[in-house]
C-alpha cells in the first residue's frame, strides 16, 4: 500500500523448488511490472532497470567460480545459461539432486517452495494469454509481499528425500555470493 514493490531486491528461497510454469512467476509479467514502475518514475524502461541492478546472466557467470556448485556444473558441462531461468528467477539449482530440475514436478516433496516464493514475490501482474496483463490483486486476489523482487531458487528437497545440512548450508553460502537481500528457510519435518 505504501508503494514498496521489492524492485531491485533478491530473495533466495531454499526449499522444495518452484512451479516454474505458474502464472505468478511469469518473466514477461515481471518485465511488464517493471515497465509500469518505470513509467510511474518518469524513466525509460532501460533507465529504470539499470537503476535496480537486477541479477542477470553476466553477474551469474561472474559468480559461478565462487559457488559451491561450481565443480558439479563443470563436471556436467553446465554454465550460467543452465542456471538462469529469466529475469524473475535469475538463478536456480537443485542442490539435493545436483541437477537443474528446480521444480517439484518429479519428486514426492511438497509444493511448499512455490507457496513460500508466492508469499514473498508472486508477480503484481499475471498474463492474460494474449500478450496483455491483468493486475494480480484484482484477478486472483493475491500477490507477493515484494512482487517485483527477483527469486533465487535453491532446491534442497528432492528425489533423494529430506534436506541435508550440507545442501542447505551450501545454498545459503551461494545465496550470499549471489547478493541475496533476504534468505528464506522454512525447513521442518512431519515427525
Amino acid at each position: 500500500a505504501a508503494g514498496y514493490t521489492g524492485a531491485g531486491t533478491r530473495i533466495a528461497v531454499i526449499d522444495t523448488g518452484l512451479d516454474t510454469d505458474h502464472q505468478s512467476f511469469d518473466n514477461a509479467a515481471f518485465a511488464y511490472a517493471l515497465a509500469q514502475e518505470a513509467q510511474r518514475a518518469g524513466k525509460t524502461d532501460e533507465e529504470y532497470t539499470a537503476s535496480l541492478n537486477l541479477l542477470d546472466k553476466d553477474q551469474v557467470q561472474k559468480a559461478l567460480p565462487k559457488l559451491n556448485i561450481y565443480d558439479v556444473l563443470q563436471q556436467q558441462g553446465w554454465n550460467e545459461s543452465n542456471c538462469y531461468y529469466g529475469e524473475k528467477v535469475p538463478f536456480g539449482f537443485n542442490y539435493v539432486d545436483s541437477s537443474l530440475d528446480i521444480t517439484h514436478d518429479n519428486d514426492s516433496a511438497s509444493e511448499h517452495g512455490s507457496h513460500v516464493a508466492g508469499i514473498a514475490a508472486a508477480n503484481a501482474y499475471i498474463p492474460n494469454g494474449d500478450g496483455t496483463y491483468t493486475n494480480a490483486l484484482e484477478a486472483v486476489n493475491t500477490q507477493g509481499a515484494a512482487p517485483n523482487a527477483q527469486l533465487l531458487i535453491m532446491k534442497v528437497f528432492g528425489r533423494r528425500g529430506g534436506a541435508y545440512d550440507s545442501d542447505y548450508m551450501a545454498a545459503i553460502e551461494d545465496a550470499i555470493v549471489l547478493g541475496a537481500d533476504a534468505i528464506n528457510l522454512s525447513l521442518g519435518s512431519s515427525v
